[in-house]
C-alpha cells in the first residue's frame, strides 16, 4: 500500500510563532494543533499537575465572546472536535473541523489560550475533574510506567514527583490556584516564542498562510533578548528500575542530549519508524513477542525508547542490541546535516490522519525547544561517547499460550465471507488495484505468534489488530496480503478469556456495535476467500484450553453506567442517529460533568449497523444506583426536545468525515459488513433523506427504540437492565 505523501511548508513569525501547514487535497475536515512549550516539568514545585489544570481551564472555561459557551461546547456546536494533551515539556490543544468553519474555529481557540476567562468556578470544577481522571486512571499501566520513571529521575529533580495531578497535590485554595494559574500562563503562553501552530487542510498554502500571520497577532511577542527554554537533564544514576505491569516487558531509554538539532530529532523519528517495520526481528531472542521505538515518548519526551515484550530475556541478549542502537544513535547525533523535508509522511499503518498530525505538531514543538536550548553546547558524541540507556523493566510477566498449547478441538464452525471492494475505491482510487484480507473471530482473543505484525511490515503488508468486548479481528493488507493473514492464522491461537484494555467507559461503549456470532472473512480476490476461510475455521476451532493469565489489579472502585437507544438501523434510522449524536454530545457533556458532576467520563456515542444504536455513558465512583437515575432523567430531558434536531439536517453531509487514508477506508468498510450493512454512514451521506421521514420516526421512536441501562464495574460485573 502507498504511503501517503503531503507537501509541507514552515515559516518563522516576526512574534516568534512558528507555524507548520501540509496541504492534503481530499480532506473535508481541517486538522489543527497549538502547541505551546510548557509541560510538567515546568509547574511550579509545590503544584504539580498545574499544567494539567491550565489546560483543563482554557478548553472548558467560558468563551470571553460568550458566558455560556467553552471550547469543548463551541466544537461540538459546529460538527467538530477538541481535545488537548499535556505532555513533559509541551502542552497542545487541537481539534478538527469542517474545512468551512476552519478560520472561525482557530481564531476562537487562539484567541482563547492567548486571553482566557480564568474564573474560580471553573477552576475548582477541574480540580474535581483531574482527581476524578486521577482515581480513574491511577492504577493503570500507563500511570504505573510513569511512576518508574521518575524513580529512574534525578532526585533533586521536579520529575522524580507526580506531574498528573489531583485534588492532594493541588490543593482546594481557589485564590491561591487562580494567581498560580495566572502567573503560569503570563510566563509561557504570552510569549510568542513558545508558540507553535500546525495545520493540515485542503485550503490552499497561502491561505493557510494568512491564517496563521492572524493567529499568531493574538499571542504577545518575544521579549527582546529571551532566554531559550532550558531542559535540565533529569537522569540519576539508577541503572535500571523496577515497575509491576500488565506484561513482562524491558523499556530501553536513551537520554537525549539538551541540545539537539530539529534535523536530529527528526532523524531519529525516522529511526524509530524504520525499527518499526521489522528491522530488529533478526535480533531478537525468541522470548520477545513484540517491540515498538519511539521518539520522545510520553512521561520521557527527552529520550528514545525501545520497549520490548515478552518473557524474561537473555540478558546478554538485550545488551547487545542495546549497544548496537547504541552505536547507531551516536551515529546519527553526530550528524550536523540541516533538515529540508518538504513532504510529511505519516507513519506506515496510520488509520487515523488526525491523530498521526497531532503527535507530528508535538514533536516538532518539542524538536524547536531542543534545539533552542542554546546554554549546552552542540551535542557530537564519538565512539567511546555512545548514549547508554536507562532500563525499566516490567516484573510479573503475563503467560501467552500459543500453537504449541493444549487445545480442546471443537466442530469446524461455518465462516461468513465477503469477496470484493464494496465501493473502497471510491473512497480511495489507490485500492482498485491494493489486496487484502480480513477476519473475525467471536467471543475470543486473537493471540498472534511472536513478532507476528513486525515480520509482515518486512514484507510490505500492513498488519492492524482489534481486540473488542464482543471477539477480535485481524486485517492485512498489501501485496501477498491474503498468504500473510494465511500464516498469521497458522501461528496464532485463540483464547476465550478476553483482556479488555483503557477505561471501563471505553470498554462499555464497544458493546454498541453488533457483530456476527460466526467467524468472519473479507478478502479483495475471489481467489483467495477458500484458503483464508479454511485458515480461519481450523483457528475457530482450536480453543486453548488455559486461560491468558493476567496479574491483578487493585483498580480503584468505579461503574461505567450507560444508556442506551437502539433503532432496527434503517439508512434514515442511522441518518438520524447520527444528527442525534452532534445534537445532543454538547448538551449531554455539560449536564452529566457540570451540572449534576457525574464524574470524569460523560460523552455521547454511536454504533452504526443492523441494529444501529446511541449511547450516553458517564463513569463514576459515586453510589452507582443514584448515579443511574440521574443519567436517565438526563436522557429524557435531550429527547424531549429532539425536534431541534431536524432544524438543519443537512448539516450532518458536510460533517460526516470521510476516511483519511486507504488502511481506514477498509476498516470503515469492514466494520460495516461486520454490522450487518454494505454502505458506512459517510457514503449514506451522499444521498439526500426526506426530513418528513425523520420527523415521522422521532413521532414513533417509542415504537421502533429500545433503551437499555448497562452496568460495567470496575470487578468485571456487566449486567443491563431494560
Amino acid at each position: 500500500m502507498t504511503n501517503l505523501r503531503f507537501p509541507q511548508s514552515c515559516i518563522s513569525l516576526p512574534s516568534g510563532v512558528q507555524g507548520v501547514l501540509a496541504h492534503a487535497p481530499h480532506l473535508t475536515h481541517a486538522h489543527v494543533s497549538i502547541t505551546i512549550a510548557a509541560g510538567y516539568l515546568d509547574e511550579p514545585p509545590a503544584l504539580p499537575g498545574l499544567a494539567h489544570l491550565l489546560e483543563h481551564v482554557l478548553t472548558t472555561a467560558p468563551l470571553t465572546t460568550s458566558s455560556n459557551t467553552s471550547l469543548l461546547t463551541w466544537f461540538a456546536q459546529r460538527q467538530g472536535s477538541l481535545n488537548a494533551h499535556t505532555d513533559d515539556y509541551v502542552t497542545d490543544v487541537h481539534f478538527s473541523i469542517p474545512t468551512d468553519s476552519l478560520e472561525a474555529a482557530a481564531l476562537t481557540v487562539a484567541s482563547q489560550l492567548a486571553t482566557p476567562t480564568l474564573s474560580s468556578p471553573t477552576i475548582r470544577t477541574e480540580v474535581a475533574a483531574i482527581d476524578a481522571e486521577w482515581q480513574a486512571r491511577q492504577h493503570s499501566s500507563a500511570m504505573q510506567r510513569l511512576s518508574a520513571i521518575a524513580t529512574l529521575s534525578d532526585p533533586q529533580h521536579i520529575g522524580a514527583g507526580c506531574r498528573h495531578g489531583n485534588a492532594q497535590t493541588l490543593g482546594h485554595n481557589i485564590e491561591l490556584l487562580h494567581e498560580a494559574l495566572t502567573t503560569f500562563h503570563r510566563d509561557h503562553y504570552h510569549r510568542g516564542g513558545r508558540v507553535n501552530i500546525a495545520i493540515i487542510s485542503p485550503r490552499a498554502t497561502e491561505a493557510v498562510t494568512r491564517l496563521i500571520q492572524r493567529m499568531a497577532t493574538l499571542f504577545n511577542p518575544r521579549p527582546p533578548n529571551a532566554s531559550a527554554l532550558a531542559i535540565t537533564p533529569r537522569w540519576g544514576s539508577l541503572p535500571r528500575a523496577k515497575l509491576v505491569g500488565t506484561a513482562h516487558a524491558v523499556e530501553l531509554l536513551w537520554p537525549l542530549p539538551s541540545s539537539v538539532s530539529r534535523h536530529q530529532f527528526n532523524a531519529l523519528s525516522d529511526v524509530a519508524d524504520s525499527l518499526n517495520q521489522g528491522y530488529l526481528v533478526d535480533q531478537l531472542a525468541d522470548s520477545i513477542i513484540d517491540y515498538h521505538a519511539t521518539a520522545a515518548p510520553t512521561g520521557a519526551t527527552d529520550t528514545f525508547s525501545l520497549t520490548l515484550i515478552g518473557t524474561a530475556a537473555a540478558q546478554e541478549r538485550l545488551e547487545v542490541l542495546a549497544d548496537s542502537l547504541s552505536e547507531r544513535l551516536a551515529a546519527l547525533l553526530a550528524t550536523a546535516a540541516i533538515d529540508h523535508r518538504t513532504v510529511w509522511q505519516p507513519p506506515v499503518g496510520t488509520v487515523q490522519l488526525a491523530s498521526a498530525w497531532f503527535v507530528y505538531a508535538r514533536q516538532q514543538a518539542l524538536a524547536r525547544r531542543l534545539a533552542a536550548n542554546t546554554a549546552a553546547r552542540p551535542y557530537f558524541p564519538t565512539r567511546d561517547r555512545r548514549p547508554t540507556p536507562l532500563w525499566l523493566v516490567y516484573s510479573a510477566p503475563t503467560t501467552f499460550q500459543h500453537t504449541d498449547d493444549a487445545a480442546q478441538l471443537a466442530a469446524t464452525p461455518k465462516v461468513q465471507s465477503w469477496c470484493g471492494q464494496y465501493g473502497v475505491s471510491d473512497d480511495f482510487t489507490s485500492l482498485a488495484n491494493t489486496a487484502w484480507a480480513a477476519c473475525f473471530i467471536p467471543n475470543a482473543m486473537f493471540l498472534p505468534a511472536p513478532l507476528a505484525a513486525k515480520q509482515c511490515a518486512r514484507r510490505g503488508v500492513v498488519c492492524q489488530h482489534m481486540q473488542l468486548a464482543q471477539g477480535s479481528w485481524v486485517i492485512t493488507v498489501g501485496k501477498g496480503a491474503a498468504v500473510a493473514m494465511q500464516t498469521l492464522l497458522k501461528e496464532a491461537n485463540v483464547n476465550t478469556t478476553i483482556t479488555l484494555q483503557g477505561l471501563l467507559a471505553q470498554r462499555l461503549l464497544q458493546r454498541l456495535t453488533p457483530l456476527p456470532a460466526t467467524p468472519a472473512v473479507w478478502v479483495s480476490h475471489a481467489t483467495d476467500a477458500d484458503a483464508v476461510c479454511h485458515a480461519l475455521a481450523d483457528l475457530a476451532s482450536r480453543i486453548a484450553t488455559r486461560s491468558v493469565q493476567t496479574p491483578s489489579i487493585n483498580e480503584s472502585a468505579s461503574t461505567a453506567i450507560m444508556r442506551t437507544l437502539s433503532l432496527p438501523g434503517t439508512p434514515t434510522q442511522r441518518w438520524l442517529l447520527a444528527l442525534v449524536e452532534q445534537h445532543h454530545s454538547a448538551a449531554f457533556f455539560k449536564q452529566a460533568r457540570y451540572d449534576h458532576h457525574l464524574g470524569y467520563v460523560a460523552a455521547v456515542r454511536r454504533g452504526d449497523g443492523t441494529p444501529c444504536s446511541l449511547g450516553y455513558v458517564v463513569q463514576t465512583s459515586e453510589d452507582a444506583e443514584p448515579v443511574g437515575e440521574k443519567l436517565l432523567s438526563i436522557t429524557h430531558t435531550l429527547w424531549k426536545t429532539a425536534d431541534d434536531v431536524l432544524q438543519a439536517p443537512n448539516s450532518l453531509k458536510r460533517s460526516l468525515t470521510p476516511p483519511e487514508t486507504p488502511l481506514a477506508a477498509l476498516i470503515i468498510q469492514w466494520q460495516s459488513l461486520l454490522s450487518g450493512t454494505d454502505q458506512p454512514l459517510h457514503r449514506l451521506g451522499q444521498q439526500s433523506i426526506d426530513s418528513q421521514a425523520l420527523t415521522d420516526l422521532l413521532t414513533q421512536i417509542n415504537t421502533h427504540g429500545h433503551w437499555q441501562t448497562h452496568w460495567l464495574d470496575s470487578a468485571g460485573h456487566y449486567r443491563v437492565n431494560d
